[in-house]
């Protein structure tokens, strides 16, 4: 090929994984606010009837949970501004761009140690897929989790640069990084530690001048979160959910094991992890390099795995009492693939001559196959949850029977962007379905009904079909549709894998036949209801209705208590 044109193939081999990341996520983002994204909403409030600049401050560096997500404030505070409302949506916008930010320091890293543009190949298309899914769905978590990460990594390159202003920098993104999440208070002993190693006095002191400043002001109204459980675990089982968070990013490799094969990846990765340590420690000490960039990738990368292996020991600690599958969530899967990274500068960087193309051919191969591998896995997560949100979004919104949207007239029902939902055009059918039982286009919908099992139990409403086929995506589906005397709710069933391998890659069957749906009494009000089915299929919508035969109960639920 060319050497002109070779750059420009390159360049779009990059972009290919860039643009399919961001078009599935454009294709189930919705401007709906999941879980603690509400808290945003209270931010902003609070933020503009705050009276005078302090107030305005403690808005922004206020606790949450036992994090300062300021950075999430700060971006939410400007969409706001710039856009005259909010939008969830945009905010997960801004969170996946982050993570453009490895690419372009994976980027640095490999050009800085004479390796070839192609050499950046295999990092995009293991770092972005939608094994992320719950970050790239959910606005505050993108910023925060997805932040956190770059920031991080940004800050530790900086700091040991020889660059005088990079340096600088890194003392601002030190700051930043610790008012995102929590575990980017790791990056203040991490810098110090790589300064000492690196050695750079001056800049260790000012470092730890600023690290002293930055804790002092960030623990003076600090507060133990009541959200995390009581640490009550053994030993094996804290090592197991170690070995599980590191090995996470295995989930979607087609075994049928997925446990014990993120266990068995966890614990090479953290061999590996160790190897590199080690090996980087003993090179640093004896300090002899060919070329001065080499130190700095080595303090780099050990900053790096510190900061992984740091996040690890603190995540599985808080959270391993939740249960050791919360330790697989997707949310956490970005240390595990960050961890992949930095194993690959270990493996392509000492390569030269010859054998660095065929070394990278075979992991560029190896990756995109585990995109594959991920984005079919995944997919089925992420048509559940927009499902999950729109749903939710559905029962706050239609309180009463007669469909009329609830207006929020408080200052923070007023700072949201509405955004259309798919539901919207087939509100008018809902009283005609409670009436003859069926309404739109109900071919089919009948014998679907008849085959779908429901049973009553003591906390909730059991729903399983294992006939339903269908392939179509987005809003398309089965919901389960509440009705009483008082008003309706609407909730989603969920679909399972297709497990079938031939099927799903060849075929594009990314669901198994069949849905499921549980219903808790604790999410609907005490009273008797008809339990109907919604049909969405593209455009055309079917529902049917059947008799009042579900009466729900009074149930107390247990709530997690939190500091917002």
């Amino acid at each position: 090929m060319n050497k002109r044109a070779l750059p420009f193939f390159i360049s779009l081999t990059l972009l290919l994984p860039i643009g399919i990341f961001f078009y599935v996520w454009n294709y189930y983002a919705i401007n709906i606010p999941k879980w603690d994204d509400h808290a945003l909403k209270a931010f902003l409030v609070e933020y503009i009837q705050a009276s005078t600049f302090s107030e305005k401050l403690q808005a922004l560096l206020r606790q949450h949970n036992e994090h300062r997500i300021s950075l999430t404030r700060v971006f939410t505070l400007l969409d706001y501004i710039l856009f005259d409302g909010l939008s969830f949506k945009r905010l997960m916008l801004y969170g996946n761009l982050l993570l453009i930010g490895i690419l372009g320091l994976w980027g640095l890293l490999l050009h800085k140690n004479a390796k070839p543009y192609y050499t950046l190949l295999p990092v995009p298309f293991i770092w972005l897929t939608l094994a992320h899914y719950e970050n790239m769905y959910w606005g505050m978590a993108a910023i925060q989790n997805f932040g956190v990460v770059v920031l991080a990594a940004w800050t530790l390159f900086c700091c040991i640069s020889r660059s005088r202003n990079l340096f600088l920098l890194s003392l601002a993104l030190a700051v930043i990084t610790c008012l995102t999440s929590g575990n980017g208070l790791l990056v203040l002993p991490i810098g110090a530690v790589t300064l000492f190693l690196a050695p750079r006095w001056r800049r260790l002191l000012a470092w730890l001048v600023m690290s002293g400043v930055l804790l002092f002001g960030y623990f003076n109204w600090y507060t133990r979160s009541p959200a995390n459980p009581e640490a009550t675990f053994g030993v094996g089982k804290y090592i197991k959910g170690f070995l599980y968070f590191l090995g996470s990013f295995a989930e979607s490799l087609p075994v049928n094991d997925h446990f014990f094969v993120c266990l068995l990846f966890g614990g090479i990765l953290f061999l590996v992890a160790m190897s590199i340590i080690s090996t980087t420690l003993f090179r640093i000490i004896r300090n002899r390099y060919e070329y001065d960039f080499a130190k700095i990738t080595d303090l780099f990368c050990l900053g790096v795995l510190l900061f992984i292996l740091g996040t690890t020991a603190l995540v599985v600690y808080s959270r391993v009492g939740f249960g050791l599958e919360g330790l697989l969530t997707s949310r956490y899967k970005i240390y595990s693939f960050l961890l992949l990274l930095v194993a690959y500068l270990y493996i392509v960087i000492p390569i030269r001559g010859s054998f660095l193309s065929p070394y990278v051919s075979g992991i560029i191969f190896l990756n995109v196959l585990y995109s594959l591998f991920s984005n079919h896995y995944h997919l089925v997560d992420a048509s559940n949850l927009r499902k999950f949100q729109t749903t939710q979004r559905f029962n706050w919104t239609y309180t009463d029977r007669s469909l009329k949207p609830f207006k929020d007239q408080r200052l923070a029902g007023k700072l949201v962007e509405d955004s259309p939902v798919f539901y919207q055009s087939w509100l008018p059918l809902l009283p005609q379905a409670s009436q003859s039982q069926t309404a739109g286009d109900t071919a089919g919908i009948k014998t679907m009904f008849a085959a779908t099992a429901i049973r009553q139990g003591t906390q909730s409403i059991d729903i399983q079909n294992n006939t339903y086929i269908s392939n179509r995506l987005q809003d398309s589906g089965v919901y389960i549709l509440l009705s009483s005397a008082e008003r309706y709710y609407l909730f989603p069933t969920n679909r399972s894998r297709n497990t079938n391998r031939k099927q799903l890659l060849l075929h594009q069957q990314y669901f198994a036949p069949g849905f499921s749906s549980s219903i808790p009494f604790a999410e609907i009000k005490p009273g008797t209801y008809a339990l109907g089915m919604v049909w969405q299929q593209g455009e055309k919508t079917g529902i049917v209705m059947g008799k009042d035969s579900i009466d729900s109960k009074q149930v107390l639920t247990k709530t997690i208590r939190t500091n917002w």
